[in-house]
């Protein structure tokens, strides 16, 4: 290593002058001569100048002891070229006496110390005073220059001193650096390597040398390393590239390797510095984000990435600009709303303030694209906020094209509204003939005088059970029609539904005797509701209870009166319902155990339909583990008409993101 040396701390190339200079400044040639005289036994090196630039011109050159200066001057006075000379950081320190014959005045003698003078003499002035003043500032400049150069002699041996220990410095600071290290002088040759290189490549001691060095080098860019080293010897230029370096255990690890030229003060090459850093880590990372990038670019959907404050795309995936129909240069660096064809500034911000705060991990909702040409695409958008540590975060969308599953769905729409058709009046259709059925059943059956034990009577009675069994379906068929038309009616009046509850409980008993059914209810529980449809729900469920119990088991009924309504469970000991399909069992032929207990799966869907018109909800509580069985809670208002009033009031006031469908 090189030592840099300051141009302040060389030390002075001959001995420093033994005199002092004087400067003399006077414009009558006969003052200077006068000058001289009186200071000429000084011994000191007496320099005139004849005014007050031709004295600037020579403080630009030379350091002087002391100023002597007269007032009285054409062009630049003496005051002028004082306040020059004290601008001056170099010259501000050099003590002028002013010399006049005319300026006796004090205001004019003051003048002359605001000016920086350290005295003011009046001509006609003893010569031995003014020696003696002189002398003073020649020793005082003598002196100081002593001091200077007694302080460049010991910077001189404290530098010596440091250059001694430099090398050994110089080798703890490249020890102690976390990153392996080489030094190579001029020629190439290396000649010191660190102790991060030794301990990670396992080599200790032995000649170091460039061939030494390659033999860790994978052996796919030993050549191209070889290269690069030469390179940056003949060309004295920094330079850099990524290579695999050999472990002590074997591991190939990706570094990065910069090789600097070191020069001396004159720019001559004296040598290179080499570093490998292990970036083995900070590589793999790339790689995998460009795998990523590979594959969100390889998505048909198209995937956007902007900032918080001014909404500007960061990110757009190559299905992006497919959807859009431009390119993502184009795309990045413009704002989301450009995309956002469905939505405001306002509304958007609205929609990403749950995110920025947590409310929400992501928002989905339908909007549309504008593509460049500016028509619009339908899509389904996932918006999610990515939030950075101690930075800002970012948003991310990804929208899909819906354009065919919204054809899709127009076309599945219409095909179950043509079945609900179909099925209403079908439904409608078999209402007649099943009336005439069982009108002629039942004449059939008073004509046999109630024998229907065997026989006639007993193909009667099964023939009825099956039409009534025809007439429930149909009836069904029907409230789902209803439903979907959203014409159920709902008569409703004032009962006891505790009294309710009871009766159903005790009707359902002859069902089976393996599932007895208990009752907790108040002793009377009155208020307003539907009584023949509450009546419908409370069947639904307890049969529902006692055909998913093949196994018997107990069915607890239990109405709890609370403040603003009432809340009934039915709990069964059955198969249970499994949580991933306790959502399927209130769609339309929903069946979480298929066919295997029968039912058209339109039960719980109409019960669904029902609790809802009273302004309540029906829900199920299972852990899917036979024998447990399962809970279902239906809670009601106590008033149907103020429950409907108040989920309307509800329905208008809820503020509605200014997005379509969200």
């Amino acid at each position: 290593m090189i030592p840099i040396e300051s141009s302040t701390d060389r030390v002075p190339e001959s001995a420093p002058r033994q005199r002092a200079s004087i400067l003399m400044v006077d414009d009558h040639p006969s003052n200077l001569l006068a000058l001289e005289a009186i200071l000429e036994p000084l011994g000191q090196e007496l320099i005139k100048a004849t005014s007050g630039e031709e004295a600037l011109k020579f403080l630009l050159q030379r350091d002087v002891a002391v100023i002597l200066m007269d007032v009285q001057m054409p062009g630049m006075d003496g005051f002028q070229t004082a306040a020059f000379i004290k601008q001056r950081e170099r010259t501000r320190t050099i003590p002028i006496i002013f010399l006049t014959a005319l300026s006796r005045d004090a205001a004019h003698i003051f003048k002359g110390y605001a000016h920086g003078a350290v005295d003011y003499l009046l001509k006609p002035f003893d010569p031995e005073i003014l020696r003696s003043k002189v002398s003073v500032f020649v020793d005082l400049f003598l002196k100081e220059q002593q001091l200077q150069r007694q302080a460049a002699l010991l910077r001189q041996k404290e530098r010596e001193a440091l250059e001694r220990q430099s090398e050994l410095r110089y080798r703890r600071l490249l020890d102690a650096l976390p990153a392996a290290m080489w030094a190579a002088r001029a020629d190439g040759t290396m000649y010191y390597a660190n102790q991060v290189w030794q301990a990670y490549t396992g080599r200790q001691g032995g000649e170091l040398s460039l061939e030494l060095f390659l033999e860790d080098v994978h052996p796919t860019e030993r050549e191209e390393m070889r290269r690069v080293w030469e390179e940056a010897v003949r060309q004295g230029v920094q330079s850099e590239r990524e290579f695999r370096m050999r472990r002590h255990d074997g591991t190939w690890r990706w570094h990065l390797a910069r090789a600097v030229p070191e020069k001396d003060e004159h720019g001559r090459l004296v040598g290179i510095i080499a570093v490998a850093t292990d970036i083995d880590d900070k590589k793999r990372t790339e790689d995998a984000l460009a795998r990523f990038k590979a594959t969100l670019d390889a998505t048909l959907d198209c995937v956007l990435m902007f900032e918080p404050e001014g909404l500007t795309l960061t990110y757009a995936n190559a299905g992006a600009a497919r959807q859009l129909d431009t390119t993502v240069e184009e795309l990045l660096g413009s704002s989301v709303l450009g995309v956002e064809a469905g939505v405001d500034e306002v509304g958007f911000r609205q929609l990403l303030a749950p995110l920025v705060s947590g409310t929400l991990p992501s928002q989905t909702y339908t909007t549309t694209h504008r593509r460049r040409n500016g028509t619009e695409v339908p899509v389904e958008v996932v918006l999610q906020y990515v939030a950075a540590g101690g930075g800002q975060g970012r948003f991310v969308s990804v929208a899909r094209d819906v354009t065919e599953r919204q054809r899709a769905e127009a076309a599945l729409r219409m095909a179950n509204e043509a079945k609900d058709a179909f099925l209403a009046a079908a439904s409608h259709e078999l209402r007649t003939p099943l009336a005439a059925a069982k009108g002629h059943a039942h004449l059939a059956m008073l004509k046999l005088g109630g024998q229907t034990d065997n026989g006639p009577g007993k193909s009667l009675t099964i023939i009825n059970r099956q039409i009534d069994r025809m007439t429930k379906l149909v009836e069904e068929l029907l409230d789902i029609s209803r439903l979907q038309a959203g014409r159920l009616s709902l008569e409703v009046e004032r009962f006891d539904l505790a009294g309710l509850v009871r009766e159903t409980c005790e009707r359902m008993t002859v069902l089976s005797q393996a599932h007895p059914l208990r009752v907790d209810a108040p002793e009377k529980l009155e208020g307003l509701w539907d009584r023949g449809r509450l009546d419908q729900v409370l069947t639904n469920l307890v049969s529902n209870a006692i055909r998913y119990s093949p196994e018997g088991g107990e069915v607890k009924v239990r109405v709890v009166e609370e403040d603003t309504g009432v809340h009934l469970t039915i709990q069964d000991q059955g198969v249970g319902i499994p949580p991933e399909k306790q959502g399927l069992i209130f769609e339309r032929f929903g069946r979480a155990h298929g066919s295997r207990y029968g039912g058209l799966g339109l039960g719980l869907t109409i019960s669904q339909g029902i609790v809802e018109q009273h302004g309540g909800r029906i829900w199920v509580e299972s852990r899917g583990v036979p024998g447990e069985g399962s809970t279902f809670h239906v809670w009601l208002p106590r008033e149907v008409a103020q429950a409907s009033a108040a989920a309307a009031a509800t329905t208008h006031s809820t503020p509605q993101p200014q997005v379509s469908a969200g």
